[in-house]
């Protein structure tokens, strides 16, 4: 069982330098000894930095979340804790400067046909996807509920939230609790850094509420993969059926390379390919149609 950490132990509104990189310092497993070497600054200015005795430099942020490989949003919120204009840019995809990158994503999606490729953000949210993928996703969510956080219809598609939904995808998969609970091993890793953000916690909240079974008080995975399911595949695919629509896939995540911008370091491309022969002719099927 794992129990959920909290970015902001305060509060979820605090902006606190010394807590924050506490954090951080913990999170990558580092001791105050071990920072301070690979940072080249002593212990002792690390000890005081993490009680607030010092305050760091514009330059000492930005060197010790590198050494901690803090992600761009929280890197510009450590800046902010210290005093200091943040870094890193957020640029929305369809902006002028984020051109060649919405090329080379639109060559992904195209060359992943006749198969599904999908691009999320860090809430899970479709930003994308190619022909294949919405054709998918209109035979499975036809006459189902298309999850949103505020209950409201016609909103953007949180497809962490399909899945789960007990009106949504969920009870179309056939393997439902072994992809479950990777998933919400995901969902959790990702609250670990997003604590702060009121989405995050919206979302696993809300399939806590969902899967009393699979989540308990505070936040705690329950359940572990169960032994008599037998040994895991190499990769776990995920079962689908609906009607005559069967369908078995798994999946590759692909992102950006040294990205400089927090929305690029945030996407996700998720490419899915048939586990089986069937799959791949039923995919096949549904492009020639098309």
């Amino acid at each position: 069982m794992d129990a959920m950490e909290t970015l902001t132990p305060n509060s979820e509104t605090a902006i606190d330098f010394p807590d924050m990189l506490r954090y951080w310092r913990g999170k990558r497993g580092y001791s105050q000894h071990a920072l301070s070497q690979v940072a080249g600054v002593s212990q002792r200015h690390i000890s005081f930095l993490e009680s607030g005795r010092a305050r760091p430099s514009r330059e000492m942020v930005l060197a010790l979340a590198d050494r901690l490989a803090v992600p761009l949003r929280q890197r510009n919120r450590l800046l902010l804790a210290g005093g200091f204009a943040p870094a890193y840019s957020e640029h929305a995809l369809a902006s002028p400067p984020m051109e060649m990158v919405r090329h080379a994503i639109g060559l992904i999606l195209s060359k992943q046909e006749p198969y599904p490729a999908v691009v999320l953000d860090r809430f899970w949210y479709l930003v994308d996807a190619n022909q294949a993928y919405r054709r998918m996703l209109g035979k499975l969510m036809a006459g189902r509920r298309v999850a949103t956080l505020d209950g409201s219809e016609g909103g953007r598609i949180n497809l962490m939230l399909a899945v789960f939904d007990p009106d949504g995808l969920w009870p179309l998969i056939e393997n439902a609790r072994q992809v479950g609970r990777y998933l919400l091993r995901r969902v959790a890793q990702e609250l670990q850094v997003q604590a702060h953000d009121q989405t995050a916690r919206a979302i696993f909240e809300r399939i806590a509420a969902w899967h009393p079974d699979m989540v308990g008080p505070g936040g705690v995975l329950l359940g572990e993969d169960d032994a008599a399911e037998g040994p895991l595949p190499p990769v776990l695919p995920v079962v689908v059926r609906t009607g005559d629509f069967h369908i078995s896939l798994f999946s590759t995540l692909t992102t950006l390379g040294i990205p400089q911008d927090i929305t690029l370091q945030e996407l996700r491309i998720e490419c899915f390919y048939p586990a089986d022969d069937a799959t791949r002719h039923v995919f096949e099927a549904l492009a020639t149609e098309a």
